[in-house]
């Protein structure tokens, strides 16, 4: 399998955003930035919030997602979900 560099955000469609997303409308999307649970339905960083009906088919780290430990979670256009259980993300 060969090697590639990106420089950049690398966009899947229907898929995966990583990197900051050039059309997130002012959202800081990916990058090195902590989210953390507000509800299943909105992570935030800071004064910056995700929506999950609105962010579709993004991952996010969500440092408190997994009963308070750190998950890697997605949006189904619902809700944000744990990539290792499905199930919504928690921080109790």
């Amino acid at each position: 399998m060969a090697t590639t560099t990106f420089t950049g955000p690398i966009v899947g469609l229907n898929g995966v955003i990583a990197g900051p997303n050039p059309n997130a409308s002012g959202t800081d999307q990916g990058g090195t930035t902590p989210f953390t649970r507000t509800s299943n339905t909105v992570i935030t960083s800071g004064s910056t919030s995700l929506v999950a009906d609105v962010n579709e088919g993004v991952m996010m780290y969500v440092q408190d997602g997994a009963n308070g430990a750190a998950v890697i979670a997605f949006s189904d256009g619902t809700s944000w979900l744990r990539c290792d259980t499905l199930a919504n993300i928690s921080s109790t």
